[in-house]
Formats: structure tokens, C-alpha cells, sequence
């Protein structure tokens, strides 16, 4: 699964938005992990403006 680099701040954004903590967030992005709620965290990501990167 591929890497999802957001710009400064937004991991922290998300983590509130989903009410989950930064690693779970981090965990999502770096592609870890592959339960629903990763799914829908890295879907968040990518309409905040996040990258996917190989």
C-alpha cells in the first residue's frame, strides 16, 4: 500500500477528526495498517489535500 504525505499539521487533524490517536493516523498513512477505519482515515487524508507517494 502506498505511503500518503500530508502538509504539517493534518496528521494531527485527523486524529481529532476521527477521535483516534496521531500513530493510529500515522499507522493509516503509512499504509500498516487495512481496517475500515484506515481506509476512511487515508480517504480523509487525500481530500484534505494529502499525496499518495509510491
Amino acid at each position: 500500500m502506498k505511503e500518503i504525505l500530508t502538509k504539517h499539521g493534518e496528521r494531527r487533524e485527523l486524529a481529532k477528526l476521527f477521535n483516534v490517536s496521531e500513530v493510529t493516523v500515522r499507522n493509516a498513512l503509512k499504509g500498516r495498517t487495512r481496517s475500515e477505519l484506515s481506509r476512511r482515515i487515508r480517504g480523509a487524508a487525500i481530500q484534505r489535500g494529502g499525496v499518495e507517494i509510491l
